[in-house]
Formats: structure tokens, C-alpha cells, sequence
């Protein structure tokens, strides 16, 4: 085993992204060098001291599905599960991507060449991607290491039962109690989505021009008297901006935003009368009268969609594709805020870890 490593081996080890290992190597927090070709190397017990004093890492919101283009439609189904899913057809492009973004779930849809399966011997080095699920569907004999939590079907089985396997298994492994029955939808990750709400640092924080511009321009764009980024709390709708709303939280069963939370992609409602989901809610009556609403997912850097950009009418609307295609953008926008600071936050607490490695009497201080 080679004690000289790439950044990406390094951030395998490390269990986050190829771009927070870079941004660590930048900083000085893993010590490196530079080859004669210009290619960076980092000292594997570097590594191992500075995992050494790490917690371990929220497992990501990322599925990377090695499937056929002809079986995309089916896999995208994961999408309603909670995931950010990656539809990969080449094997080497997917066990670069799974390097990249650590996913928490691996699916490996055999194509019966025998050119798939060999993907699950590439993951044998990967530590740090032992949280992980494994599901494998084939007829074939595998062996899967022992670290890995599996799940393999037979490829008679359809994708939709492939889908209930796996929603099934997390919840079953869920490391927290499920919320309580709500009136309003949940997604299947509802317990570590929270976490990741939690962990973002955005919490009643203040008002900051950044998003304040991004709903005012969501309501000037769509012509909508409201427009908002909210996070979705365990009990709580509260809004990190808002354009033509004075209050700064809600009753979680108020948010229209728990369908697009459970979507986990862009939702519409034209007209909220309408729709059977929605009988008698509360948004529907004085004094607040709406009618129409569209929302799409604002996520952090390991894909968790902790609330959405919406806008909302109180006449009914349609909604055509360039105004999805221009709400999705701006929610991307404050997802890209979010992810940066999740990064850098990253970076500032493994700055701390290795700084109390190093240091006895950090650690000291911290046990005190």
C-alpha cells in the first residue's frame, strides 16, 4: 500500500468531495508537494492524522446508478426517494463520479456482458464509502466486502421493486426514530435531511442581500406578490428571505413547501382549490388566500434539500416551462451559497481537528 497519494485517494480516504481535499491542500491542512509533471501528492499518515481526528461525516443525499440509457426513466425514480441520482452507463465514468461525491447509495443494474459487476472490486479500497448501500441487480454470483451493507435481486426483478428495497432498508437503518405521524408528506430521508438542516449554519440566522435579491427578484420575475427561500424544520417552516411576508416562520404543516421537499424536485401547483392534497389547508383561507405556488429544492453540498425558493400568487397561474426553467435557476443560485459555506465550514473544522491532533491541550480544553 503506497504512502504517497493523489488528491482524489486522499479525499477517498477522507470521505469528502475531490474539491473540499483540494481546498484542504490550499489551506495547509494537508501537507503536499508537487511532482516534476505538476501533479500534487499528499502523504497517506497525513491523511490517517487528520481522519484520526475527525467526526465522522453526514452520509450524502447522492445515488450513482451504473444503468443503460434505456433504463434512466425507471432509476430517476430514486429522485422521489430523496436522492440526487446520477444515471451513469460507462463503468469507469461511474467509479469516477462515486469518488467524487461519495454517494450513499450504489446501484449496479447488470447488463448480462459482464461489464458492470467488475465495478464492485474497484469499491474494495474505497473506506470511506462503507456507510454506503450497495444494491446489485443480477443473476450472476457476487461477492460483495464484508464492509459493505448489500442488497442484490434477481434481474427479474423490476426496478419498482428495486426502489421499495432500498426505501425499505434505510428506513430499517435509519440511525434515528422517524418523526410522528404529520399531516403533510415526508421523504424517505426525513431523519438525516433534518441533520443536514441542522448542520447548515442557516438556522435564525439573519437577513443577509444575498438571498434578500434572489426572492426579490423571483417576485419582480414571476409577478408573484410573495416569494421566499424557507427551511423545513421538524416542526417549523422558518425563511431565511422573504419578499411581501413579515413573519419569519410558520407551522410546518402551513409549507407548501413540504411537496416540494418530498418531490425533491421542482413542484407546481396551479391552483391549490384544485388539488385533492390540499383540501382544506390552511394557506387557503383568510388571511392569507392563496392560490397558486411553485417551488424547487434549495440543497447543501451533500444534496439534501433543506427547504426550497418558491414564489406564491393568490390567483391561480400557469406555470410554462421557461418559468420552471428560470425558478430552478434561481434556486440553484441559493444552493450555491449554501454549498460553498458547507465546504468552507468543512474545511474550518478540520482545520480545528488537526489542529487538536497536533495539540494535547486542545484536547484537553474540548474534554473540559
Amino acid at each position: 500500500m503506497s504512502d504517497i497519494l493523489t488528491t482524489a485517494q486522499a479525499a477517498t480516504l477522507l470521505g469528502v468531495s475531490i474539491r473540499t481535499a483540494q481546498l484542504w491542500v490550499e489551506s495547509g491542512q494537508l501537507p503536499s508537494w508537487k511532482t516534476p509533471g505538476g501533479h500534487r501528492r499528499i502523504p497517506r499518515p497525513a491523511v490517517l492524522e487528520l481522519i484520526a481526528g475527525r467526526p465522522a461525516p453526514l452520509i450524502s443525499a447522492r445515488a450513482i446508478v451504473l444503468a443503460g440509457e434505456d433504463q434512466r426513466s425507471s432509476w430517476e425514480g430514486l429522485i422521489q426517494c430523496g436522492f440526487v441520482v446520477d444515471i451513469i452507463e460507462d463503468p469507469l465514468l461511474a467509479a469516477a463520479r462515486i469518488g467524487e461525491t461519495l454517494p450513499a447509495l450504489i446501484v449496479i443494474d447488470d447488463d448480462g456482458a459482464g461489464e458492470r459487476l467488475p465495478l464492485i472490486d474497484r469499491l474494495q479500497d474505497v473506506a470511506s464509502l462503507a456507510p454506503a448501500l450497495v444494491l446489485c441487480r443480477t443473476d450472476q454470483p457476487i461477492v460483495v466486502p464484508k464492509r459493505f451493507h448489500h442488497i442484490r435481486l434477481p434481474k427479474s426483478a423490476s426496478v419498482s421493486e428495486c426502489l421499495e428495497a432500498i426505501v425499505a432498508d434505510f428506513a430499517r437503518n435509519s440511525s434515528d426514530v422517524p418523526p410522528a405521524e404529520v399531516a403533510y408528506p415526508l421523504p424517505p430521508n426525513e431523519a438525516e435531511r433534518l441533520k443536514a438542516v441542522e448542520n447548515s449554519g442557516l438556522l435564525f440566522s439573519p437577513r443577509e442581500p444575498s438571498f434578500d435579491r434572489l426572492v426579490d427578484l423571483a417576485a419582480r420575475l414571476f409577478d408573484t406578490p410573495l416569494a421566499m427561500v424557507s427551511l423545513l424544520t421538524e416542526s417549523q417552516q422558518w425563511f431565511k428571505a422573504s419578499h411581501g411576508y413579515a413573519g419569519d416562520v410558520t407551522p410546518r404543516e402551513w409549507s407548501l413547501c413540504n411537496f416540494t421537499v418530498t418531490a425533491n424536485g421542482l413542484t407546481v401547483i396551479e391552483d391549490i382549490t384544485l388539488d385533492p392534497r390540499l383540501a382544506g389547508h390552511a394557506t387557503i383561507e383568510a388571511p392569507f388566500g392563496f392560490r397558486f405556488y411553485a417551488g424547487a429544492p434549495v440543497r447543501d453540498h451533500r444534496g439534501y434539500a433543506l427547504g426550497s425558493l418558491c414564489v406564491i400568487d393568490r390567483r391561480p397561474r400557469s406555470f410554462g416551462p421557461e418559468d420552471r426553467d428560470a425558478l430552478t435557476t434561481l434556486a440553484e443560485a441559493a444552493s450555491r451559497i449554501i454549498k460553498e459555506r458547507g465546504q468552507t465550514r468543512e474545511l474550518r473544522e478540520a482545520q480545528h481537528s488537526s489542529a487538536s491532533v497536533r495539540d494535547p491541550s486542545i484536547r484537553a480544553g474540548q474534554r473540559a
